[in-house]
């Protein structure tokens, strides 16, 4: 362009009419199709592309949950194959199954409570060591009783207990409702204090040194205690999700008995095992090839004794 004037931007430059394309002897992309065309395919070399993508395998595991469908969507989903794939579709494929995290940690903690030397004041908190159904299901009645208070509830009370007092009526109670406390400081303290009646702790809680004092504290304070099954189920009491431990320090008249025939259940399975319960050790258990290996060795040293008492016996 002449010195001074100015391209206009935002224009694009005209592309090459086809005619000229053509005289030019065509694009490169059709030169490259003719060049294909003229080469040469050797029949001794064949192609077999492999499928590894993950929708295959997801195709085979839908297979293998659903076996209605195995005729359909294994062999639609993955064309050429032999018989023998479809005997290898019916597998157990969980091995090959990529699990979420907090399965595969769960899992392996699992694994490793039943492998490794598990101390008594941890053991304490299995399964085994746990309320029963039916004495669980007394246990959790009677809290429900005392549930707290929600928002809503509290708010009424004083409401009530306010226009009474306006009123000039006599105010019966000004006196909160008896609920259960709740959270591992509280309850601590009222341990230390002997205020609490009965303890119940979960069994799951994680970390576990949340609570592994409180069993042994109970004991010495000569508090009544006990392990029930689930954070989840003990949360339910005190409207949470989860929680670690609840305590009772009073309940009305009408369930002083009933309170007083949990304790001797409860103290009989607990307080007073103090000496079995620190005595038992937990895991320890080994896995199906340690014991077969172990099995192998026993059989051996077994064979060379024999051996060894037969040339005993020759000589």
């Amino acid at each position: 362009p002449a010195k001074g004037k100015k391209i206009p931007k935002g224009k694009k430059v005209a592309p090459t009419p086809a005619a000229l394309i053509d005289a030019a002897g065509g694009s490169s992309a059709k030169k490259a199709q003719k060049e294909e065309k003229e080469r040469v395919v050797n029949p001794l070399f064949e192609k077999r592309p492999r499928n590894t993508s993950k929708r295959k395998w997801r195709q085979v595991l839908r297979c293998q949950r659903n076996s209605n469908m195995i005729d359909q969507l294994f062999f639609h989903s993955l064309s050429g194959c032999c018989a023998a794939k479809r005997d290898w579709a019916k597998r157990d494929l969980t091995r090959f199954t990529k699990w979420p995290r907090y399965i595969t940690l769960q899992r392996q903690k699992a694994l490793l409570l039943q492998r490794l030397k598990v101390p008594p004041p941890v053991y304490q908190f299995n399964k085994r060591q746990t309320l029963d159904s039916h004495q669980a299901r007394e246990v959790l009645a009677l809290l429900n009783k005392y549930k707290p208070e929600t928002k809503l509830a509290a708010k009424l009370r004083l409401k009530k207990q306010a226009e009474e007092q306006a009123a000039g009526k006599d105010v019966i109670s000004k006196k909160k409702p008896l609920v259960v406390q709740q959270g591992i400081n509280k309850v601590t303290t009222l341990v230390e204090q002997k205020k609490a009646k009965l303890v119940v702790i979960a069994h799951d809680v994680d970390p576990i040194e949340i609570v592994l004092f409180l069993p042994a504290l109970c004991r010495k304070m000569g508090v009544p205690y006990c392990i029930l099954k689930s954070k989840a189920r003990l949360g339910t009491v005190v409207r949470r999700k989860t929680c670690t431990a609840v305590a009772l320090t009073e309940v009305e008249s009408a369930d002083k008995n009933n309170l007083a025939k949990l304790i001797d259940v409860i103290k009989s399975h607990y307080n007073d095992r103090f000496d079995d319960i620190r005595r038992s050790w937990g895991g320890g258990a080994l896995s199906r090839k340690a014991l077969a290996r172990k099995q192998k060795l026993e059989k051996a040293k077994a064979k060379e004794t024999k051996k060894a008492e037969k040339a005993a016996l020759l000589a």
